[in-house]
C-alpha cells in the first residue's frame, strides 16, 4: 500500500477550503430559507485622503435604512439578503429571506429593524438579534416605524384579488388592527414628539389619489380626493400634497395653511428638518427654467435656481445646507454632487464614481449616505465642506447662551419675545442700564426688535410704532396705549405674533395683575386682524413650565410653554422632564435613544438618572460647538426640573450611578438660584 505523502495532505485541505468556500457562495446565491442567518465579512475600498469612503455589496439593492446617528445602514438587496453594516464599515450581520425583501427599515434610535417581503413575511428584530417576531401575511408593499419602534406601520396587497390593507402592530408582534384601503403609493409615521401621532399616506380609490390622516387607533381623522402625499415635516405638523400643478401645506389636522400653483409638475418636496414653515421643492422642467424652488410658508418664495433632471436632495440634520446629487446629465459612471446654503448660495462641489440611486442624510451632523446601482454605497463626510471660513469677516454669533443667574446692582434686565423660524416666541434677556421704568423700556427694546446675528425675527413690524405705559402698583394694573398702526396690524399670523409678544413680555414682571390696551386712550375690542379682546386681559403665567430646546436658523434657543399635564406640588414631574426629553431627542446631536430611566426626588434633590446614550453629547477634547450643546440639554432638563419643583439641587446619574460630565463641559449637577435668566444675550 502506498503511503500518503504529506504534501498530499496540503493539497486535499485546500481542495476542501476551496469546496467549502463554493458552498458558501452558493448560500449566497441560492438562500435556503428565510431564518438562516449568515454572517459574512464586508468587502471594502479604502479611499485615503478623499471625501468618502467605498463600500461595495455587489447587489441592486431594494431598500436602504440609516439611524439618526449614522451608526448603523440597513440594507436590503436583489440576492434576497438584508445587511446591516456599522459606521465603522464593520458587516455586523447578514440575514438571508426566501422571497425579496423589498422594505427594510432601522428604527431612528438604532435598536430597532423591521424587514418586509415580497412572499409576505415581516420580521422584526433587535439589532443585537435577541430578540424578534414575525408575521405572515399578504405581500408587502411599504413600511413605517415609530423612532423608538413602539409602533409599525404596513402596507400589504393582493393585486389580482383586489385586496389592500394597512396593518398596525406594536413593538411586541401584536396586530392592533387591520383597515381595508386601495392600493397605498407611500406611507408615513409621525414621531412621538407630538401629543397625538398619527398615519398618512396616499391610496388610490376607483383611479384617483386620496390623502388620508389615520390615527393610532385605525380611525380616519381627514382625506382629501384628488391629491397626492409628497411629504411629511419631522414632527408631522405639516404635510405637502401635490395636486397637477399646486402644492398645498396641511397641518396634522388636516386645515390648509398655505398654497402656490408651480410652473411644472413637482417630483420631490422636502421640508427644512429643523424650520417646518419651509420647503424645498424640485420639479423637472424642459428648457433652461428653475426647477428647484425654496419657500417660506408666510413669505412665500425664497429662492429658485436650476439643478440636473433627476437630481436628489436632502437638508443636513440642522437644517442649514441642501445636498444634492445627478448622474443624469453627467457622464461615464460619475455623479457631481453640490453642497448649496439655505440662501441658494452654492458652496462646494464635488464627484462620487457612481450613479447616485438613493441619497439619506440622517441625524448625524456632517455624516451621509449615497447608494448607487449594483450597491456601491458611499459614506460622505461633509465637514471639509462645512468648515469654509466666513468669507465676509463678520463674527459669528454664539451658537446658544447658557441660562445665567445674578446681576450688578448698576443695570437692568428685562424679558423680549420675538418670534424664531417656526412663529415661536422665544424668550430673551437683555441687559439695560439701571432705569426707573423697565416696563417702558421693554417695549421700546420690543419694539427695537432682536439683536443682529440672532436667528429671530421682530414681531413688532415698524419701529416707527409706539407705545405709552402707566402702572398703577396698588392694584397692579397696567395700562398701554398703542399707536393706532400697532393696534391696526393686518393679517392674523403677523397680528397674533404681535399680540402674543406683547403680552408675553409685560407678563414676565411679575407686578402686573391685569393689562389694558388703550388707542388714543379708549379701550380696543379688537387687537389687528381677528383678535378679540376682552379687557381687563390677564398675564400669561406658566402653571407648570416645560422648557423646550429648539433651533432657529444656526442658533439655539430655550422656549417655555405649559406642560400638558397639570402637577400637584410636581407629583407628575417625571412626566413634564419627559416632554423636554421629547424635545431634546428632536435635536440634530441627540441620539434617539436616549431615555429617563426614572427621576427621584426629595425635598432637598432631585436625582434624573438617564441612560448611557447620554455620553454621545459629551465627546472627550469638546469644541465650543459641542459645549454650548450640551449646556443646552443640561439647561433644559435643569429648569423644567427647578420650575416644577421645591428641591434646591438637580442631579444626572447615568444607569443609577452617579456621574460627572468630562473636563470643558458644563456640571451634571446645579443649585437653584434667584434670580436666573434664560437665553441672554
Amino acid at each position: 500500500m502506498k503511503r500518503i505523502q504529506p504534501y498530499h495532505y496540503l493539497v486535499i485541505m485546500a481542495g476542501l477550503f476551496i469546496m467549502a468556500g463554493l458552498v458558501l457562495f452558493s448560500m449566497r446565491l441560492f438562500p435556503a430559507a428565510e431564518n438562516n442567518t449568515l454572517s459574512i465579512d464586508p468587502l471594502a475600498e479604502g479611499q485615503g485622503d478623499t471625501i468618502y469612503d467605498l463600500w461595495f455589496s455587489r447587489a441592486g439593492v431594494y431598500d436602504l435604512s440609516v439611524d439618526h446617528g449614522l451608526n448603523s445602514i440597513l440594507l436590503s438587496t436583489d440576492n434576497n439578503a438584508v445587511t446591516l453594516l456599522n459606521q465603522g464599515r464593520k458587516l455586523l450581520w447578514d440575514k438571508v429571506f426566501t422571497t425579496a425583501p423589498q422594505q427594510a427599515k432601522i428604527s431612528s434610535c438604532g435598536n430597532y429593524a423591521v424587514i418586509g417581503t415580497a412572499g409576505g413575511r415581516v420580521f422584526f428584530t433587535t439589532i443585537d438579534q435577541e430578540l424578534w417576531w414575525d408575521h405572515e401575511g399578504s405581500p408587502v408593499d411599504l413600511i413605517a416605524v415609530s423612532p423608538n419602534a413602539s409602533w409599525i406601520a404596513v402596507a400589504r396587497s393582493k393585486p389580482e384579488q383586489d385586496l389592500y390593507h394597512l396593518d398596525f402592530f406594536n413593538k411586541e408582534g401584536a396586530l392592533k388592527w387591520s383597515i381595508e384601503t386601495g392600493p397605498i403609493k407611500n406611507l408615513y409615521l409621525t414621531s412621538e414628539y407630538l401629543e397625538q401621532a398619527n398615519i398618512y399616506y396616499t391610496s388610490y380609490e376607483n383611479g384617483q389619489p386620496v390623502v388620508t390622516a389615520v390615527n393610532l387607533e385605525g380611525d380616519e381623522l381627514w382625506s382629501y380626493e384628488g391629491q397626492t402625499l409628497a411629504a411629511v415635516s419631522k414632527h408631522g405638523s405639516r404635510l405637502a400634497v401635490l395636486e397637477d400643478s399646486r402644492i398645498i401645506v396641511y397641518d396634522s389636522l388636516g386645515y390648509a395653511l398655505w398654497t402656490t400653483t408651480l410652473p411644472f409638475e413637482a417630483n420631490a418636496v422636502v421640508f427644512n428638518p429643523q424650520n417646518y414653515n419651509r420647503v424645498l421643492i424640485y420639479g423637472s422642467r424642459e428648457g433652461s427654467g428653475e426647477n428647484f424652488y425654496y419657500f417660506d410658508l408666510a413669505e412665500d418664495l425664497l429662492w429658485m435656481k436650476r439643478v440636473a433632471d433627476g437630481s436628489l436632495f436632502s437638508f443636513t440634520a440642522d437644517g442649514q445646507y441642501i445636498v444634492t446629487s445627478s448622474w443624469r446629465h453627467y457622464k461615464e459612471d460619475f455623479t457631481q454632487m453640490f453642497l448649496i446654503d439655505r440662501e441658494g448660495v452654492e458652496l462646494n462641489s464635488w464627484e462620487v464614481a457612481m450613479r447616485v440611486e438613493r441619497l439619506n442624510i440622517s441625524g448625524h451632523p456632517y455624516l451621509a449616505v449615497v447608494c448607487g446601482e449594483d450597491g456601491y454605497i458611499d459614506l460622505i463626510d461633509l465637514r471639509s465642506l462645512f468648515n469654509e471660513e466666513n468669507s465676509n469677516g463678520i463674527r459669528e454669533a454664539q451658537l446658544y447662551n447658557p441660562v445665567t443667574t445674578g446681576m450688578r446692582p448698576d443695570e437692568t434686565r428685562i424679558m423680549l419675545y420675538f418670534a424664531d423660524e417656526n412663529t415661536n416666541m422665544v424668550p430673551v434677556t437683555r441687559t439695560l442700564s439701571l432705569t426707573d421704568n423697565p416696563l417702558r423700556a421693554a417695549l421700546e427694546e420690543l419694539i427695537r426688535g432682536p439683536a443682529r446675528g440672532s436667528s429671530l425675527y421682530r414681531t413688532i413690524p415698524d419701529k416707527d410704532f409706539s407705545v405709552e405705559t402707566e402702572f398703577n402698583p396698588e392694584d397692579g394694573s397696567l395700562v398701554i396705549d398703542l399707536s393706532p398702526g400697532l393696534a391696526n396690524l393686518g393679517g392674523f399670523v403677523q397680528s397674533k405674533a404681535a399680540f402674543d409678544s406683547l403680552m408675553m413680555t409685560v407678563s414676565a414682571f411679575n407686578e402686573v395683575k391685569e393689562i389694558y390696551l388703550k388707542v388714543e386712550d379708549e379701550l380696543i375690542e379688537t387687537f389687528g386682524e381677528g383678535i378679540l379682546l376682552e379687557q381687563p386681559l390677564t398675564p400669561h403665567r406658566w402653571e407648570n413650565p416645560v422648557y423646550i430646546p429648539i433651533m432657529s436658523g444656526n442658533r439655539f434657543y430655550l422656549l417655555v410653554r405649559e406642560g400638558v399635564e397639570e402637577t400637584i406640588e410636581g407629583a407628575s414631574l417625571q412626566s413634564l422632564v419627559g416632554e423636554t426629553l421629547l424635545a431634546i431627542r428632536a435635536l440634530p446631536f441627540v441620539p434617539a435613544d436616549l431615555e429617563i430611566i426614572e427621576i427621584n426626588k426629595t425635598p432637598e434633590q432631585v436625582q434624573i438618572n438617564m441612560n448611557s446614550s447620554l455620553r454621545a453629547i459629551f465627546p472627550e477634547d469638546p469644541t465650543e460647538k459641542e459645549r454650548m450643546q450640551a449646556a443646552l440639554v443640561l439647561d433644559a432638563l435643569f429648569m423644567t426640573v427647578f420650575g416644577n419643583s421645591r428641591s434646591q439641587r438637580v442631579e444626572i446619574m447615568l444607569d443609577g450611578q452617579p456621574w460627572s460630565s468630562p473636563i470643558g463641559y458644563p456640571s451634571a449637577s446645579r443649585f437653584f438660584r434667584q434670580p436666573y435668566f434664560i437665553n441672554p444675550e
